[in-house]
């Protein structure tokens, strides 16, 4: 089997999301309390994946190096969209629901796993043209 680099490092790319995306479940799973039905790294989890979702057709055709970024920040406002939400519901200011959610809620291991795993995944998925080329998207030089 022939791999030649751009292959093996979209290999790593989607191995380390994988890992990143099972941390970021083991931080929701390990965070979570059931007694006082708090779910924040599930509903990190969730939102991320929702925005992301739906960011990525949007950026899709976007040079690799701006749609990376765009895919970053939408990976932020799905985490930071159901935290928002609750603190609304709850009637409590944003930031004491944050900071909250960060030292009780796992969002200090599920955000940045999160973000980091929607990053390697769209290095994994998205190949590197250099600008200007019109090789097609998925063709091997």
């Amino acid at each position: 089997m022939n791999m030649n680099r751009r292959t093996v490092g979209r290999n790593l790319a989607a191995l380390a999301a994988t890992a990143c995306f099972g941390l970021a479940v083991w931080g929701a799973y390990i965070s979570s309390m059931p007694e006082f039905r708090v779910y924040d790294g599930y509903w990190m989890i969730l939102g991320a994946f929702v925005t992301t979702l739906v960011a990525a057709p949007l950026v899709w055709r976007w040079p690799r190096e701006l749609s990376l970024v765009a895919i970053a920040a939408a990976t932020v406002i799905g985490i930071l969209a159901p935290l928002a939400i609750s603190a609304a519901r709850l009637q409590m200011p944003l930031r004491v629901r944050l900071l909250g959610s960060w030292v009780l809620g796992g969002a200090d291991l599920v955000a940045p796993a999160l973000i980091i795993g929607f990053m390697c995944l769209w290095f994994a998925v998205r190949e590197y043209r250099p600008h200007g080329s019109r090789v097609a998207h998925g063709s091997s030089r």
